[in-house]
């Protein structure tokens, strides 16, 4: 059942009489129009950024896919959302007023996603969600204190591509979540614990003219083409300014990311434990200064932390942290 406050919110933007919640798309009753949560996802990315171009980027589609969606809605609500401008776009009256109740039915679906999940999965689980693979003495010490504490409860682990906030925490699709914490600090709807900080390298070409440096600063990378992950925010995406397009790649996996920059297609920004866990025969990491260190963090969903083996996975990731820095 919906909240009250949020069926209200949604009454009052969307319907004559009343609008149902449903798993991917908010519909109206007959006589009504149709909004796919999809183009309300694609309606915050542009709230947020403020530009269609950016926001394309950090949903990983293009920039006329992001505006033939727009337009769509805008007719869907019979709305003006956007005013276009030179450098970027503004939000209308409308938009604004959009913004918070896209946010609420968008967290409903995957609030309903998560629970279904749970309600169907025949033997308990955790999912340990996270970008990069961490060392197997750090994941071995984890899942060997979890179930010690949890023997009925299995945990699985699970690589989320770079498009998934939270190491698709956010989305439901994991648990807990291993990530950097984005550059703004900021994550809606997740708790965080910060792990310990780590310093900024850089991923070159083996045979790069920068790959016997001793150390890089983001000046020296002001002509290379650069890899972009789709997360808006996250530490490994490079100042981008004055860059044209034509010298940025998405990539969304880690293998695709040391391929092409072997390949000597584009550049990248890790982490120290990055260049640590993911070596490979044609890259050099080269230490990168100038920028601030990442915080690695442990993250879960706020109306999770209730529940004890939520609770007991975080402290297991924080111990065997602390652990392993201990011993070094």
């Amino acid at each position: 059942m919906l909240r009250a406050d949020v069926r209200g919110a949604i009454y009052s933007v969307f319907a004559d009489e009343y609008t149902e919640v449903e798993f991917g798309k908010v519909h109206r009753v007959p006589g009504g129009r149709t909004v796919n949560s999809r183009d309300l996802r694609y309606f915050l990315a542009a709230a947020e950024e403020l530009h269609f171009t950016r926001a394309a980027e950090s949903l990983f589609i293009t920039q006329p896919a992001l505006s033939k969606q727009i337009a769509s809605l805008e007719r869907e609500l019979d709305a003006r959302l956007f005013v276009r401008r030179r450098d970027g776009v503004t939000l209308t009256a409308a938009g604004e007023a959009l913004v918070e109740y896209a946010r609420q039915i968008i967290e409903l679906d995957q609030e309903a996603r998560h629970a279904v999940r749970r309600a169907t999965t025949s033997t308990r689980t955790v999912t340990l969600g996270f970008y990069l693979a961490p060392g197997q003495d750090l994941l071995g010490k984890i899942i060997e204190s979890f179930s010690a504490r949890h023997p009925e409860i299995h945990v699985e682990l699970r690589r989320a591509d770079w498009a998934k906030k939270g190491a698709g925490v956010e989305g439901g699709e994991s648990d807990v979540g291993l990530i950097w914490l984005p550059q703004d600090k900021r994550m809606r709807r997740l708790r965080f614990h910060r792990l310990g900080l780590e310093a900024m390298v850089i991923a070159l070409p083996a045979g790069h003219r920068l790959a016997s440096r001793r150390t890089l600063n983001p000046d020296d990378l002001a002509e290379e083409t650069v890899f972009m992950v789709p997360t808006a925010g996250t530490v490994f995406n490079l100042p981008v300014r004055d860059r044209g397009r034509d010298r940025l790649r998405v990539v969304t996996t880690i293998d695709e990311t040391l391929v092409g920059i072997a390949s000597g297609l584009g550049i990248i920004a890790f982490t120290d434990s990055v260049a640590r866990w993911y070596t490979h025969p044609g890259v050099v990491f080269v230490p990168l200064e100038g920028i601030e260190p990442a915080d690695y963090c442990v993250v879960w969903r706020a109306e999770d932390e209730s529940r004890s083996e939520i609770r007991d996975l975080v402290r297991a990731i924080v111990n065997a942290w602390n652990s392993l820095v201990a011993a070094t």
